[in-house]
């Protein structure tokens, strides 16, 4: 603790430096305890010491910055109860040991320290070998006896972890000018060390009497700076201002960085591109290389001029491009199929796969550029349309059985003589279950949601660190379109079901059939808890015995009635479960407490060892499979 400013470039541990050590938890708030004496203050400062050991930049203790989300202050009177005390400014002064305030970060204005928003913070991101000081005006006068205590506190609330100050030293001024903001001219002219400076208890400051002795036209830019400092915070009426002023300029700033922002490019002149001799990209000796389609697709209509991306644009959906449409389609054709008309996705040329029905998918393609059916209702490149002319089409409507020897003629079917029975894929596995137990939200959009996983699913992930919880609520019953994506690690179920990681555009999916499938569907926290509400159901709505709550079961998971051998093998599930959960009572209450959805009242047994049953049915690949 040090007072009016006399600051140092070399501060050492006597100098009042708080040094942190010990734990270094990713969020940290630190109390410091002061008896400042009597004495009038204005303002309270707080410099933050480099130390070349800390790894944040010198200056944290973890992050690549410090980020102080609050300062708070009590004043302690012997007696009496601790008083929170007001600030209304806050600058990065300009002292000679401070940092530069092109340093200060535009997110990380020094007002965000004091508005009461833990997540705003006045940080640092980098700098030169300086130390940061954060000077903080009391919206009243201080004024301590000598047994005041001052309790000062410094919050580091910030998302970013470990982004905690590691050194600093707390300062009290009796000046108000003692450590003049930043990125002023006239102030940085003035700037010195302000224990030296002759501090008022009545009349002005000698600096402004300097200035007033001087004649208006021969004062400097410190002088009138001087004046104009003393006018704003000595007039009731321009103070409050300029502070409205200081706080309108640093809300605008926090906006600014708020919005996204949008990332251009100025035009400059297109380098040339030469064909290289022999692979030597040193030669430019041979012909340059204009951009241009490939020519046996035709050529690009630019008028003579140089071809650009906007002409590459009209060109990918110009009606006598071939590719475009007919690539579209056929992934479309895919998604209703289990295959598209070409297996290969990706490659319409040579080494792609010859369409099964050429003319169909010529047709489907003109259809999508230009409808002609329904043309009143659809327009040009109408996904809906051809959606809806795939899924109307008595191709799609055909029963996935082959019959009358189609399968030998045709093992593949390649000729679509029956409907292609297919898993669904990942993001859709968890739908079907949620769908069935009735827990499947149905509300439309809004962000991500995050489904429980294993905790430490994360841990190996670096800069930044991970932190995940899950959702609650409805969030965890949603679809599994919303699902956040982690690339590389995805959602357990999802990689067991091969979604792509998203490291790479994939246009293909594999379907795998693994064991770790069918634990997943087992064993998975949500189907656990989707089978015992699929089980309150059926104990609800499917009659009174067992048989006709099977069929009810089977009816809405698999829209068929169990057969003879079924019924068996499950009843016999059922009634060994019950017996188990008969014998331990706590085990059938645990099992039915999985999940956020609340238990059913009733007999925890029998619907304990229903939900046994539900999860055998559940664990079908039929529930997961398009038929």
């Amino acid at each position: 603790f040090y007072l009016d400013g006399s600051l140092k470039t070399d501060v050492k541990p006597g100098d009042g430096l708080v040094v942190a050590s010990g734990a270094n938890p990713d969020r940290e708030t630190y109390s410091v305890t002061l008896r400042p004496g009597s004495g009038a203050w204005h303002q309270l400062g707080i410099e933050v010491v480099q130390d070349e050991s800390l790894p944040g930049a010198r200056y944290a203790r973890g992050a690549d910055r410090f980020l102080l989300s609050e300062v708070e202050a009590e004043l302690v009177e012997d007696g009496q109860p601790a008083r929170r005390l007001q600030f209304t400014m806050a600058t990065v002064n300009d002292n000679p040991a401070s940092v530069p305030s092109s340093t200060t970060d535009p997110g990380m204005p020094p007002l965000a320290a004091i508005d009461g928003n833990p997540n705003t913070a006045w940080g640092i991101r980098f700098g030169e070998a300086r130390n940061p000081f954060l000077a903080v005006r009391f919206a009243e006068v201080l004024n301590t006896t000598a047994d005041s205590t001052l309790v000062v506190t410094l919050r580091h609330e910030s998302e970013l972890r470990r982004a905690v100050i590691g050194r600093f030293r707390l300062a009290l001024a009796a000046d108000p000018f003692a450590w003049p903001p930043a990125a002023d001219a006239g102030r940085r002219a003035r700037s010195r060390d302000p224990s030296g400076r002759t501090t008022w208890s009545s009349g002005l400051a000698e600096d402004v009497m300097r200035a007033l002795r001087r004649p208006a036209e021969d004062r400097d830019e410190a002088e009138r700076t001087a004046l104009r400092d003393y006018l704003i915070f000595s007039n009731p009426e321009s103070a409050p201002l300029y502070r409205e002023i200081q706080w309108l300029e640093t809300e605008r700033g926090l906006l600014d960085v708020s919005v996204p922002r949008v990332v251009t490019t100025v035009s400059t002149e297109p380098a040339a591109t030469h064909i290289l001799p022999r692979g030597n990209w040193m030669d430019d000796s041979a012909p340059i290389v204009e951009p241009a389609i490939p020519r046996f697709l035709g050529t690009l209509d630019t008028k003579g001029e140089r071809a650009t991306r906007l002409d590459l644009a009209n060109w990918l959906v110009a009606r006598d491009n071939p590719l475009t449409a007919r690539a579209f389609v056929n992934r479309t054709w895919r998604e209703f199929f289990g295959n598209g008309l070409s297996r290969v996705l990706d490659d319409l040329g040579s080494q792609g796969e010859w369409p099964a029905h050429p003319e169909l998918l010529d047709w489907l393609a003109a259809e999508f550029m230009h409808p002609e059916l329904d043309a009143e209702s659809a327009h040009d490149w109408d996904v809906k349309h051809i959606i809806r002319l795939i899924v109307t089409s008595y191709t799609y409507q055909q029963s996935s059985l082959a019959e009358g020897g189609v399968h030998e003629k045709d093992p593949e079917n390649r000729l679509f003589a029956h409907q292609n029975r297919f898993r669904v894929d990942a993001e859709n596995v968890r739908d079907v279950a949620l769908q069935v137990s009735g827990l499947l939200s149905d509300r439309f959009g809004g962000p991500s949601v995050n489904p429980v996983e294993p905790a430490g699913y994360l841990a190996a992930l670096n800069f930044p660190k991970r932190e995940y919880s899950a959702s609650n609520g409805e969030d965890l019953y949603r679809r599994g379109v919303y699902t956040t994506w982690q690339r590389t690690f995805l959602h357990p179920t999802l990689v067991n079901f091969d979604a792509p990681t998203r490291e790479e555009c994939t246009v293909n999916r594999t379907t795998s059939n693994t064991p770790l499938q069918a634990l997943d569907l087992l064993n998975d926290p949500i189907y656990v808890e989707a089978a015992r509400l699929f089980a309150e159901h059926a104990l609800a709505n499917g009659g009174k015995s067992f048989k006709t709550e099977l069929e009810w079961i089977f009816d809405r998971a698999l829209n068929r009635p169990p057969t003879g051998e079924e019924r068996a093998l499950l009843r016999g599930l059922y009634e060994r479960n019950l017996k188990r959960f008969a014998a331990n009572a706590a085990g059938a209450r645990e099992f039915l407490t999985e999940g956020e959805a609340p238990p059913a009242h009733g007999d925890a047994v029998r619907l304990a060892a229903m939900a046994t049953v539900t999860r055998a049915v559940m664990n079908l690949h039929e529930l997961i499979t398009r038929n």
